[in-house]
C-alpha cells in the first residue's frame, strides 16, 4: 500500500497563514456584530430618540465603523508580509545553494526574478510580484507612519492606492484596506510559498 507523504511545510510553516486568516475573520465579525446591535437599537426608537442616541453614541459608532476594522486590517497586512519575507528569504537562500549562486538579491522583485530564472520557468507570475511589492510599499507607511500617507511624500504610491479598487485614503490621508485586499494578500502568498516550497523540493 502506498502513502502519500506528509507536507509538512503546509502542516507546519502555512498553519500560521490559517490561523492569522481566523483572527482577522473572527476579529472583523466581532465589530460588524457589535455594529449591528447599535443598528438595531437604534431601529427600535423613534425618530426624536435615534438622533440623541446617535449623538450620545458616535464615537463608538466610529471607533467600530472606521478605526478598529483599519486597525485590524493594517495590523493584518504587516503579520502577512512579515511571515512571507522571512519565508522568501529561507527559500531565496535555498535556491541560492543549490544553483551555487554568488547573486545578491536585495530587493523583492529582484528575488522573484532571480527564482524564476534559476528555475527556467515562471514561478511567481508578475501580477503577484507587483501586487507583493505594492504590499511591501503600504507595510512600510503603516509601520513608519502609522499608515498615514501624504501624495507630496509618496506621490506614486498615492496613485497606486488610488488606482486599486480595494485601497484608498481617508480624509485625514489614513490608508484604508478593503476586506478583499486582505483576503486577495492571504491567497497569493499561500499560492506563492506552496509554489516555491513544491519547486525547491
Amino acid at each position: 500500500m502506498h502513502f502519500n507523504k506528509p507536507n509538512w511545510y503546509e502542516i507546519i510553516e502555512l498553519s500560521y497563514l490559517e490561523d492569522l486568516k481566523v483572527l482577522f475573520e473572527e476579529t472583523q465579525r466581532m465589530w460588524k456584530s457589535s455594529l449591528d446591535a447599535i443598528g438595531e437599537e437604534i431601529d427600535q426608537l423613534d425618530e426624536e430618540d435615534k438622533e440623541e442616541y446617535v449623538d450620545h453614541h458616535y464615537d463608538n459608532i466610529v471607533q467600530l465603523r472606521d478605526v478598529l476594522p483599519r486597525i485590524t486590517n493594517n495590523s493584518i497586512l504587516i503579520n502577512i508580509y512579515s511571515f512571507f519575507e522571512v519565508q522568501l528569504m529561507d527559500f531565496y537562500n535555498n535556491v541560492k545553494s543549490k544553483f551555487d549562486s554568488d547573486v545578491n538579491a536585495r530587493h523583492l522583485t529582484d528575488k522573484f526574478n532571480f527564482m524564476n530564472e534559476s528555475f527556467g520557468r515562471e514561478v511567481v507570475a508578475l501580477d503577484e510580484i507587483a501586487h507583493l511589492d505594492f504590499v511591501r510599499e503600504l507595510r512600510n507607511r503603516i509601520m513608519h507612519s502609522n499608515g498615514v500617507i501624504e501624495e507630496k511624500d509618496f506621490p506614486e504610491l498615492v496613485n497606486k492606492i488610488e488606482e486599486c479598487p480595494q485601497t484608498k485614503l481617508s480624509d485625514r490621508k489614513e490608508l484604508i484596506l478593503d476586506n478583499d485586499f486582505i483576503n486577495k494578500t492571504f491567497e497569493i502568498v499561500e499560492g506563492i510559498l506552496r509554489n516555491l516550497n513544491s519547486n525547491v523540493k
